[in-house]
């Protein structure tokens, strides 16, 4: 190791006198500042979040070939349940209001009004 820290030594004793065991001990430094720990993970919880999505999306692609979109829609059927069982019926349907204009101020700031247009659609005149 040719560092100028100081290795440290390990030293064992047994209780007898003369039965010492001195042993030359090394640090191992893993960090290294430009590579990821083992496994690819930076640290980051926005790197974690990804990879673990992406873990999931290919457990539903094998468990459910050609039907991911329908697991999905289960998945959120399941957890609009219990919202639904949890806070009432009327606070669900505020709250999925809610998301709903969410997603559409989202749209339109990022330039593709979808749900505006659409709604648009329903309410103009069919002349």
């Amino acid at each position: 190791m040719a560092d100028d820290r100081k290795t440290p030594r390990a030293r064992v004793e047994s209780g007898a006198p003369d039965d010492v065991i001195d042993a030359e001990a090394s640090v191992i430094d893993d960090e290294d500042g430009d590579k990821k720990a083992e496994g690819g993970f930076d640290g980051s919880a926005t790197q974690a979040f990804k990879e673990n999505a992406a873990r999931v999306g290919d457990w539903v692609s094998r468990t459910f070939p050609g039907h991911e979109h329908a697991f999905w829609g289960g998945v959120i059927g399941a957890l609009l349940a219990i919202l639904i069982f949890w806070v009432g019926i009327g606070k669900a349907l505020g709250v999925a209001a809610l998301v709903l204009i969410g997603i559409a101020v989202g749209q339109a700031v990022d330039g593709d009004p979808k749900i505006i247009n659409l709604l648009r659609h329903f309410f103009s005149s069919n002349n």
